[in-house]
């Protein structure tokens, strides 16, 4: 595998779900793990879903509630990590504005961000938006 270097001037952007997602590091640059800047406004955040890959949110400013499987919704601010296991239904939801960032593993997502980013997000077609994420093994919980 070669280095990779990127910036956020560099990356794609990508709005889904009233978030700006620029990858930074993704499988198509010969990477394991996929690296996400995200940033949204309160209330912003996907609805439930599950996906074969881990995902880890770290909460650079703001304050995301984050609920995973079964178990009561957590606030994570400033510094905090949420880990989400592979094949575990999950969401999040911005308290106020937030900036996190994304992290998975082997997965699809960048191509799932690339391919949602292009459809019309105001407001979000959610039965299209459902169908893209099936084609990258998401799995819409609602």
């Amino acid at each position: 595998m070669t280095a990779t270097i990127n910036t956020l001037e560099e990356a794609d952007e990508h709005f889904v779900f009233g978030e700006t997602l620029r990858p930074l590091l993704t499988n198509a640059m010969g990477s394991s793990i996929e690296v996400f800047d995200t940033r949204g406004p309160a209330d912003g955040g996907p609805p439930p879903h599950q996906h074969p890959w881990e995902e880890i949110y770290v909460v650079i400013s703001g304050e995301l509630q984050v609920t995973i499987g079964e178990g009561s919704p957590v606030v994570v601010g400033p510094g905090g990590a949420a880990h989400v296991p592979a094949d575990t239904v999950h969401t999040y939801r911005s308290l106020t504005e937030c900036h996190f960032l994304t992290i998975t593993t082997k997965g699809q997502i960048s191509k799932f961000f690339a391919e949602a980013g292009a459809l019309e997000m105001n407001p979000p077609n959610l039965p299209e938006i459902i169908s893209v994420a099936n084609r990258y093994g998401i799995e819409v919980a609602i």
